[in-house]
């Protein structure tokens, strides 16, 4: 991936040997966020990993093996509506946020919000882009539901809609301060190997049945999947650093509880 281009920019914070996925990733990508740009300019996507040249184990994650998945931040804007550059900050249930940089005092917190018009208008992107075969979007279930209501309240077709609804969940690791999207193989990727994950769609069966192709599954793991610093962990992690959090942190940390050990009623965590 280019560090820059229309409408997107590689997180520069991030290692940038960790920008490399397939050719389809890669394009649909570059094509969303320059759609977004065109749709509603004056803010760039925010890109984190995706994977390493080779491919292989990538630390800090438990997939970004095989080029096929990417992480990137939400649109924000500030308080006062403007553009904020992406960044990692955790979106409440009411779709705003805190940059509280240092955790221990509060003169320096910024309050965003999600950027809720652009977000959907970059999944959406995703998702009408038919060379976009899209297997999961992970994120937090109150972040899914905000951009579905934006969806429905400005018309946006239905298949779009019902689309990311199949297709956005909320793990374990509630993905509250970005999106992790996976892409299914390719056809020529199946036939050199490529394993899938569930769930597979009936719309990916027959994109692939028209070409020949089925879908190989994914074997267990033969090694111990990579362990990722939870919750818990990272506030013990700030406590250390720190020495105190300041209370509107440690107010926050209580809150995430509530879509951290659980997303919404009815609906499970994705695997």
């Amino acid at each position: 991936l280019p560090l820059n281009g229309k409408g997107y920019v590689f997180n520069p914070l991030r290692d940038p040997q960790r920008r490399h996925g397939t050719v389809e990733l890669l394009q649909v990508l570059i094509r969303a966020a320059a759609a977004v740009d065109e749709l509603l300019p004056g803010n760039r996507l925010t890109i984190n990993d995706i994977s390493l040249p080779g491919g292989g184990t990538i630390s800090g994650h438990a997939s970004h093996r095989n080029g096929r998945d990417v992480d990137t931040q939400f649109y924000l804007i500030d308080h006062r509506g403007r553009p904020f550059p992406g960044k990692a900050i955790p979106i409440e249930p009411d779709g705003t946020g805190v940059d509280y940089q240092d955790l221990s005092i509060g003169d320096d917190d910024l309050p965003v919000k999600l950027d809720v018009p652009r977000t959907w208008a970059f999944v959406a992107a995703l998702l009408s882009d038919s060379a976009a075969h899209i297997n999961r979007i992970y994120v937090v279930e109150h972040v899914r539901t905000l951009l579905i209501a934006h969806a429905e309240r400005i018309t946006a077709p239905a298949a779009v809609i019902r689309r990311f609804g199949h297709v956005a969940c909320q793990p374990k690791f509630p993905h509250d301060d970005h999106f992790h999207i996976r892409f299914y193989c390719a056809p020529d990727d199946i036939a050199a190997g490529c394993e899938d994950t569930f769930p597979i769609y009936p719309w990916h069966q027959a994109h692939l049945a028209a070409r020949g192709q089925t879908v190989t599954l994914a074997r267990g793991r033969t090694k111990p999947r990579p362990k990722l610093t939870s919750v818990a962990a990272a506030r013990k992690r700030a406590l250390k650093k720190y020495g105190q959090l300041h209370p509107e942190v440690s107010d926050f940390l209580e809150r995430r509880k509530a879509w951290v050990d659980k997303p919404h009623p009815g609906r499970p965590y994705c695997p």
